[in-house]
Parts: C-alpha cells; sequence; structure tokens
C-alpha cells in the first residue's frame, strides 16, 4: 500500500474497499496547499491505509488544505469526513449524497419503483435494489461540500471537466500538461459502467447514461496520460477511448442480434443476455442493457412501444425487419 510517485507532485495511495472493483487509487498532490482527490470507503481498514499513506508523505488529515470528491460512489468519498478543516469540493449533485438527504433517497426510490416496473422489472428484484443501495450508503459518514465546481472552474492548478456518465456527479481534473486525474471515467482494465440515475430534480429527464458517457469520453481524447481511480496509469488514452468505444458499438450489435425479431422489456433483455448475473447483480446488469438499447434506438435501429399492461417492449426499428 505504499505511495507511489508517478508524476512531478501526485502521490498515489491504493486503498483497499470491501467492493467487487477492488482497491481504489486516491491521490495526493503537494503544494502549497496539499490536496487531496477522493478518500476511499468509510471502513476501518481503509482509514488506516489512508492515513500510513499520509503519513509516508509527512502529512496527517489536518494538513490537507482541499478535498476533491470526483463523484459520489462510496469508494471514492466515505472517508470525506476525516478532514474536518479542509475545503470539500464536488459538482453541484454531489451535496444531497454527502449530507445524506433522505428526502432525496426517498424521490430516487420513487422515480425507480414504477419505471422498473415499466421495463419489465419484477417487484422482489427492485426491494433487492433499494435494499443494496442502502446498505451501499453505510459505507460513507454524513459531511457537507463547502464549495461547488463546473466544467471550465478551477482547483489550484487544475481545470474542471464535467465527466458524466459513470455518475452525474462526476467531474475529473486537468493540467496544464495534459495528465487527467479520472476518477472513475476512464480505467484500463475494466470498462466503467454508465449507471442509471433518477432525475435530481423535478422537470428534469433522466439522464441515458451511455449516449451522456461516449460523449464525455470523446472530451478527454486528446489529453496526455490519465490517472484512474482503480487499477494503473494510463499512458495513451487516446486507443484506450477508441477501443472502448468500438466495444461499445460491438456490445450494441450484440443486445440487436439477441432481440431478434422478438419484443422484449430491457429485463427480459437483460435475462437473455446476463443470465444467471441479472440475480447478483440486477441494477449494473440492467443498466448495461439499457444503455445499449437506447445507443440502438439512437442510431435508428431499435424502437419501442407499450404492450396493454403497460411494459415497454423494445423491437428492431422496421428498416430492419
Amino acid at each position: 500500500m505504499a505511495v507511489s510517485t508517478a508524476l512531478k507532485n501526485i502521490h498515489k495511495i491504493t486503498i483497499p474497499t470491501p467492493f467487487a472493483v477492488g482497491p481504489v487509487n486516491v491521490y495526493v498532490l503537494t503544494g502549497d496547499k496539499h490536496i487531496l482527490v477522493d478518500t476511499g470507503p468509510a471502513t476501518k481498514e481503509a482509514e488506516e491505509v489512508l492515513r500510513h499513506g499520509l503519513q509516508q508523505l509527512q502529512l496527517t488529515p489536518e494538513d490537507i488544505h482541499t478535498v476533491v470528491t470526483t463523484h459520489h460512489h462510496p469508494d471514492h468519498v466515505g472517508l470525506v469526513h476525516l478532514f474536518k478543516d479542509a475545503e470539500i469540493i464536488g459538482h453541484e449533485k454531489m451535496q444531497p449524497w454527502l449530507v445524506k438527504d433522505q428526502a432525496f433517497f426517498d424521490q430516487i426510490y420513487a422515480f425507480f419503483r414504477p419505471f422498473f416496473a415499466q421495463n419489465g422489472v419484477p417487484e422482489e428484484l427492485v426491494n433487492q435494489m433499494v435494499t443494496t443501495h442502502q446498505a451501499y450508503l453505510t459505507y460513507t459518514e454524513k459531511t457537507s461540500l463547502t464549495r461547488t465546481v463546473r466544467e471550465g472552474d478551477r482547483i489550484g492548478d487544475y481545470t474542471v471537466l464535467e465527466t458524466p456518465g459513470h455518475a452525474q456527479t462526476h467531474i475529473s481534473l486537468l493540467s496544464k500538461d495534459g495528465t487527467l486525474i479520472a476518477g472513475d471515467h476512464l480505467i484500463a482494465h475494466i470498462s466503467s459502467n454508465a449507471i442509471i440515475e433518477a432525475p435530481y430534480s423535478s422537470g428534469e429527464n433522466r439522464a441515458k447514461t451511455l449516449l451522456q458517457y461516449r460523449d464525455a469520453l470523446l472530451k478527454i481524447k486528446d489529453v496526455s496520460c490519465v490517472l484512474p481511480g482503480h487499477g494503473e496509469q494510463i499512458d495513451d488514452p487516446t486507443i484506450l477511448i477508441q477501443e472502448r468505444i468500438k466495444q461499445q458499438d460491438e456490445k450494441a450489435i450484440m443486445f440487436l442480434d439477441k432481440l431478434g425479431d422478438s419484443e422484449l422489456s430491457i429485463f427480459e433483455l437483460t435475462k437473455l443476455v446476463y443470465k444467471r448475473l441479472v440475480d447478483k447483480q440486477p441494477d449494473l446488469t440492467f443498466s448495461e442493457t439499457l444503455g445499449h438499447v437506447e445507443l440502438l434506438e439512437e442510431q435508428g435501429l431499435v424502437e419501442f412501444k407499450k404492450d396493454n399492461e403497460g411494459i415497454i417492449r423494445y423491437k428492431k426499428a422496421k428498416a430492419q425487419n
């Protein structure tokens, strides 16, 4: 768990998590005012490793001037509360997650229950997803932003890029030399899941997250180096981004082939593709299916209608039949 210095004053600490994704990388940007990007989950082991990593840099939590949160997932923000004297920075949509706004969570569940139902998801699986989500939140402690940022804002020597798709709260930091501290926006060994989210306010439409993610990937295609939230440094991100876009296109065609001549709900198509994995990871497999079907819809390859029971069913567009 040693700190490794890859670029100038940027120091990586790799922190264990209890999640399937494995360890998370947080970054200490040393200077006149030390900045920490992400923190790890709220577990005793993670806190010990984070404190040890800071100690190797001759720092304590009290020495950190600014904590930047790349997005709201607990493996990235669970220990923000340790930095009581620091400026806490994130996208404006971070705030309800950090303060654990119960009304906001109730709004999410109220959106998703009918949404999943009309996409064919059984009620017991919806209940399972809600329970999992609530358990996931136990890996964070209640805290609050002190400053919100948007596209183009500056944090020290870094420029903020809004990079939504994996999360609606997601930001990345771009240095003058083209180094991007990217959270989960781009990871070498796995493809980031474009996770569906409920709208954050009334009147806001649900984001089509895979389409959003593809646009945000293209936004960073010319950066020189990516420091990801998981795994190793990416020294040729342009090639990896091209591969990711190609993989998404190929996966969408796979879903189209699986759809065949049928009219299927998203959940039926999810079961057809992911089989038993659906029971273990219903939220992630559903997000993957919906995202790629929405990509097909954007390309004019599928269309949908509601059946007599109110279930949305997709089929190949007429030009494809």
